[in-house]
């Protein structure tokens, strides 16, 4: 067939239909995000899930982040077996467990509960987080990618802003240190149960109406062997390995910082800290999407960029909690401030700027993966190491957060891990839009490198089935 036949990925593309749209998926998985992760998130940053003490909440989180390293690397078969749609709705189903058992707890100080919804959780929750980030990386067009992946984080933390109000709103009385009220956790039960449904609203990737009136490519279907074996070829290349430090600090500092929060401050300045901190990661996860997506500059010089910019405030942070927590390590009687007390806000703030480190983290981190995906079938099993890598981090550090030792330790670790982890992912987001020789691509793409390898090789696919 002539050079010069139509090519399908570039063809006029039509309006799409709301219901079919990115836009609408967007959202749904949004909504997702909100009600089962975001609520989740809700009760753990009000330090330790709103127990009196962090150990038990946290010996539970440690069995559900090793479960969640399992599911995350099992999600790639799993997804390929019944699609993303129902790895997605399935992934929504053990969160309402978890925020039941944690009522029960704090209601009736029943134990084995907690285990036990840690454990569905974990099991659950693996195959949503991958494939509520595959999603949100494979259905926008690569240019918008950023703002949309700000949008999915500040439905997640919209679920920290909702739950922090209702947090504040039960124990805006609470001047001591202790647990939560009870009735906060019925509301977190009854929103959660809904999860499920709304996650069914998704379309499959192939129904998706993209504006490019590009299709959206996750791979072909390939058997569980195949898929173990490409799975573990990806997770050894040079552009995985330079960036698993990254990936287990991620999640790494949020024990501690429960722990840090659920010790140190009264229930309503706990309640308070939830509510504030969704407020500033929402903020900060918008101001961050649109710079990643910021086209008067290459995709490379972004990457660079937002990362020396917040792995910079991230070691400040760390050098700010070394200060605090020796402080408050070294004092005769840990403090139990509350809002009113001299020295609160100093120390409170630290809470508020772990949480936002974490969150554009996160963002960077799935803005990286969508440009490191040279073929539409890696997005998926990417998103899984990222998952999978940060679960086993969180294992770890929720084990660390159930010993009754002093926070210096923890503090110290989290901070070498920064260390660890700025050097080699740099490395690989300093290749982010070059070529072999390391010059720009973006003239190549033809939209300032923000055509990643997995959409450049959906097209290229395209076109020699055409040509053939």
């Amino acid at each position: 067939m002539s050079s010069t036949a139509p090519d399908v990925a570039y063809a006029a593309p039509r309006k799409p239909r709301f219901f079919r749209s990115v836009l609408w998926n967007a959202l749904v998985v949004g909504i997702g995000a909100f009600l089962a992760p975001g609520l989740y998130n809700a009760m753990s940053s009000t330090g330790a899930g709103g127990a009196q003490t962090p150990y038990l909440v946290q010996a539970g989180n440690s069995i559900l982040s090793a479960l969640l390293f399992l599911t995350c690397f099992l999600a790639p078969m799993v997804s390929n077996r019944i699609g993303v749609k129902w790895t997605f709705v399935v992934g929504t189903t053990g969160y309402v467990v978890y925020s039941a058992s944690l009522y029960q707890n704090n209601r009736y100080g029943t134990e084995w509960f907690i285990y036990l919804g840690s454990a569905l959780c974990g099991l659950s929750a693996g195959l949503f987080w991958c494939a509520e980030g595959s999603i949100m990386i494979a259905y926008p067009e690569p240019h918008t990618r950023g703002r949309y992946l700000s949008m999915w984080l500040a439905f997640r933390n919209s679920g920290s802003l909702l739950g922090g109000s209702i947090n504040l709103a039960f124990n805006a009385t609470g001047k001591t240190t202790g647990k939560l009220n009870y009735k906060t956790f019925i509301v977190f039960v009854a929103l959660q149960a809904t999860a499920p449904f709304a996650a069914m609203l998704l379309t499959p990737p192939e129904k998706v109406e993209r504006e490019d009136g590009k299709k959206v490519n996750m791979g072909p279907k390939i058997s569980t062997w195949d898929e173990i074996k490409a799975s573990s070829r990806l997770l050894i290349t040079k552009r995985s390995l330079l960036m698993l430090p990254l990936f287990w600090y991620a999640t790494f500092p949020l024990s501690y910082a429960g722990n840090y929060l659920t010790l140190y401050f009264s229930t309503r300045s706990r309640a308070l800290a939830s509510l504030v901190a969704a407020i500033v990661q929402i903020i900060g996860n918008v101001i961050f999407g649109c710079f990643l997506d910021w086209q008067r500059i290459s995709v490379n010089a972004r990457g660079r960029y937002a990362y020396i910019f917040m792995m910079a405030l991230a070691g400040g942070t760390w050098v700010y909690a070394a200060v605090v927590q020796t402080e408050f390590s070294s004092a005769a009687v840990p403090p139990a401030l509350d809002w009113d007390d001299k020295g609160w806000a100093r120390a409170w703030v630290l809470y508020i700027l772990i949480q936002l480190n974490f969150s554009i983290i996160y963002n960077h981190a799935f803005w990286t993966v969508g440009g490191l995906a040279k073929h539409p079938s890696e997005i998926i099993r990417f998103t899984s190491i990222v998952r999978g890598v940060e679960a086993a981090g969180g294992a770890v550090a929720a084990g660390i957060a159930s010993r009754k030792i002093s926070l210096v330790i923890p503090m110290g670790v989290n901070f070498g891990l920064w260390a660890v982890a700025v050097i080699p992912a740099y490395f690989i987001i300093a290749q982010m839009g070059l070529d072999e020789n390391g010059k720009l691509t973006e003239e190549q793409n033809g939209v300032r490198g923000d055509v990643s390898p997995a959409d450049s090789a959906s097209a290229e696919e395209k076109r020699r089935s055409i040509e053939a």
